[in-house]
């Protein structure tokens, strides 16, 4: 690739990976509809995390006719990019601010190393503001990368490790998106434990996420609603009925341009769709009701 043609794809990049932060929210109901239900999810409601890295590798390859190739770990995917002496990746569920460069000159040790600002943007104590990070680690010798998320903690004030991801040049999809036979049992795994939206606002830029816990529902759907809880952008927890959920569950329907009760009533359907595709004696750990 030319030096204008990688100029190009690097803006593209910069561009759909902000584009997806906003416009494409982290979803994890998303796929319960798909995959168990009778319908897609409208897009504007958002995607869990490996299609939110779909969405970002499809709208680099029709800007550019650039493909990226999608590394997974677990149940999570990120779109990897190769150049002759670097790798970009595009990860928008850990919210980072611009995509991940690793340059092969910049070594040390036999490592590649970065780290970016990623979102919640949120406000220490003292008001000085404390972004989230997002590290990269691209270790040479066997071409791995590892992802490390960390968001700013008010309550212990600090910076704390929240998801990693190690990438392996072995594990890779072949086939965007996978088969429906391999994606539902990965849906009701243990580690989902929550259906959830998370948008970062595209005005405010803001994080704001409404949460329903599926460990220890009652049995009737109405009866979920109660169990909802929201976070704001400090990660503080609001639970159904009080202020704070009401003011965090208007960020999360208008970042997805939706009525309240129609954001409310697709998790409510996932919870139930969750409910009834999992195995007998599925056993879910409790969601942490604890202010971040």
């Amino acid at each position: 690739m030319n030096s204008l043609g990688a100029a190009l794809l690097t803006d593209v990049q910069n561009d759909v990976l902000d584009e997806v932060l906003v416009g494409v929210p982290y979803n994890s109901a998303s796929q319960f509809h798909e995959y168990f239900g009778t319908r897609a999810a409208p897009p504007r409601f958002g995607l869990s995390c490996a299609w939110q890295s779909f969405a970002a590798g499809r709208m680099v390859a029709e800007r550019t006719g650039v493909t990226a190739e999608y590394l997974i770990d677990g149940r999570h995917v990120a779109a990897v990019y190769r150049g002759p002496d670097h790798v970009v990746v595009l990860d928008p569920y850990l919210l980072h601010s611009e995509p991940l460069r690793l340059d092969r000159s910049a070594a040390a040790d036999g490592a590649v190393r970065v780290v970016v600002d990623a979102y919640p943007y949120r406000v220490r104590a003292d008001g000085t503001p404390a972004p989230g990070r997002v590290r990269a680690t691209w270790t040479l010798d066997d071409d791995v990368i590892r992802l490390d998320y960390l968001r700013f903690s008010p309550r212990r004030g600090h910076n704390v490790a929240s998801r990693s991801f190690v990438m392996r040049p072995g594990s890779r999809l072949e086939t965007v998106p996978p088969p429906a036979d391999w994606v539902r049992p990965l849906l009701v795994h243990p580690e989902q434990h929550s259906v959830s939206v998370r948008v970062l606002h595209p005005g405010t830029r803001q994080l704001a996420e409404l949460i329903l816990p599926l460990a220890g529902r009652p049995a009737g759907i109405a009866e979920d609603r109660s169990l909802l809880i929201t976070k704001d952008n400090q990660g503080a927890v609001a639970a159904y009925g009080e202020a704070g959920f009401e003011q965090n569950l208007d960020v999360v329907a208008d970042a997805v341009a939706a009525p309240r009760d129609d954001v409310i009533a697709f998790l409510l359907e996932a919870a139930a769709i969750h409910r009834a595709a999992a195995p007998a004696g599925l056993d879910l750990a409790p969601y942490s009701l604890e202010d971040e």
